[in-house]
């Protein structure tokens, strides 16, 4: 089985390495390096890892690397996707280069809390279970907070777990409470 991790070098690090326990062949994509082997370096089986150093806001790149992933390693049938705004096209060329095989894979798209109120537009893709995970906040006695990285982690493999439609973690309401 494999996986693909993009954005795992931060909040995701723990979800990928968590995929290398469950014996997915975990493929790492983010902006640097460094960042990535730390990710590979950190987990108990740093065998399972391939390190792919990519913008993915480059969409001709991240198609091309898309397409060579397959080539060279067949098969993805889980992604876990952090993209950022400044990606807009990344996870459309995702679906479209992964479903070409026509075989049956599983998108969990991270999503940050505006995603509760303005969910992104995201096409429906044969062959894709999608499945979106929205992160919300922390509210506490004296206000609230964002997510620290380990509860973003566990509640991303809470949602690949439950296998959801959507998944919130922390708190999307009262909206009003969100943190500056």
């Amino acid at each position: 089985m494999r996986a693909l991790v993009v954005g795992a070098s931060g909040m995701l690090t723990e979800v990928a390495r968590w995929l290398a326990e469950q014996s997915y062949q975990v493929i790492v994509v983010g902006r640097n390096r460094a960042k990535l082997e730390r990710v590979r370096d950190g987990s108990r089986y740093p065998h399972l890892f391939t390190l792919f150093p990519l913008d993915y806001g480059q969409t001709n790149q991240l198609r091309e690397a898309m397409e060579q992933l397959i080539a060279e390693q067949g098969h993805i049938e889980l992604v876990v996707a952090w993209i950022h705004s400044t990606a807009p096209r990344a996870i459309s060329t995702i679906q479209q280069v992964l479903s070409r095989p026509k075989k049956k894979w599983s998108l969990y798209h991270v999503c940050g809390s505006r995603a509760w109120i303005h969910p992104p537009l995201v096409q429906e893709v044969a062959g894709c279970s999608y499945h979106r995970i929205i992160l919300g906040f922390v509210c506490e006695e004296k206000g609230s907070r964002w997510l620290i990285n380990e509860e973003i982690a566990q509640g991303v493999i809470s949602a690949i777990q439950s296998k959801e439609p959507q998944t919130i973690v922390g708190s999307v309401e009262p909206w009003e409470k969100r943190p500056t």
